[in-house]
């Protein structure tokens, strides 16, 4: 699923229209159309505020794939892509907390994983 419907379905769960949702983004309403459209893409600084606004966690927003594309992107670590214009505080709270909660869930894949394994190895 697009970004673009996404947006659109959130939007819609709060029956709001397009300008009231860019009204508490603080964008343009034209702006939050292309959005919706897949015309443009928000960059990282307003995905964040996209995840307040609806009140969702971030990833939310990401495909299925975890593949995150976002304007003006330049720089390509396996399957995110950051904008060129976007300075990222590593110290952060929220890009801690994020970072550690992929961290829990990957843990997590692994644990299961290794149990599965086992199970194998003992039939």
């Amino acid at each position: 699923m697009s970004l673009g419907t996404k947006l659109k379905q959130l939007r819609q769960n709060k029956n709001w229209s397009q300008a009231d949702a860019a009204y508490r983004l603080d964008i343009s309403q034209p702006a939050y159309n292309k959005w919706e459209t897949d015309q443009a893409k928000p960059n990282i600084d307003k995905l964040g505020k996209i995840a307040e606004v609806f009140e969702i966690e971030i990833q939310d927003l990401f495909n299925n794939d975890s593949t995150v594309i976002i304007s003006n992107n330049t720089f390509e670590t396996s399957n995110i892509v950051y904008p060129k214009d976007s300075t990222i505080n590593m110290q952060s709270p929220e890009i801690i907390e994020s970072i550690l909660k992929n961290h829990e869930q990957m843990s997590k894949l692994i644990e299961a994983q290794n149990k599965l394994i086992e199970n194998l190895l003992k039939k």
